[in-house]
């Protein structure tokens, strides 16, 4: 097995107890153990824990820019919908467990909020600045706006998305979330 190739199991192996125990309740000789590794192989790959829950985390940011990617342009009539239509499809995705338990609830402790914030910015750029850039060329914003339209766009919906994460009523947090994220959405493709 290649070093690449343990590193890809390690990081699977590492998602997935994290996702279903959470960071504090993993330990190292778990993640290697399902790996079919040795616990030198974590450190051979991560400097630490906090590396391998690192890597982990991108790994589900990864999957969520593809899978929002890939939905949104197929579901959209028209690229000023990216907007709106992305954030349902980004909350779908935010609402799996392991972007709700390694994103959302262990993300903003283990990984300290700048950098946090820093590993989603993926999204924010690849996902919230294409969708404003598509606004702007229809001259429904200004250009120079989009980077901070994105980032408190961004930081909206994250709001929601933790809001939901830490609900006693997920679901119904979940309406609430969407519908307000829609409206603030839908505000932008307003004429001024």
């Amino acid at each position: 097995m290649t070093s690449t190739g343990n590193r890809e199991r390690l990081v699977a192996a590492a998602r997935r107890l994290f996702s279903a125990r959470g960071f504090a309740d993993v330990s190292v000789d778990e993640i290697a153990a399902i790996a079919g590794l040795t616990k030198g192989a974590v450190y051979y790959q991560f400097a630490d824990k906090t590396d391998l829950f690192r890597a982990a985390c991108e790994s589900v940011l990864d999957d969520i820019m593809a899978h929002v990617t890939k939905e949104t342009m197929g579901h959209v009539a028209h690229v000023n919908d990216e907007i709106v239509t992305g954030g349902d499809i980004l909350f779908d995705a935010y609402e799996s467990d392991d972007a709700r338990r390694l994103l959302l609830m262990d993300g903003p402790s283990v990984l300290g909020h700048v950098e946090w914030t820093k590993m989603q910015e993926k999204l924010r750029i690849g996902l919230g600045e294409h969708a404003l850039g598509h606004l702007a060329d229809e001259g429904l914003i200004p250009k120079r706006m989009i980077p901070m339209l994105a980032h408190l766009l961004f930081g909206a919906f994250t709001q929601g998305a933790l809001q939901i994460a830490t609900s006693d009523d997920p679901a119904s947090a979940s309406k609430q979330a969407r519908a307000a994220y829609k409206r603030l959405a839908q505000g932008l493709l307003a004429k001024v």
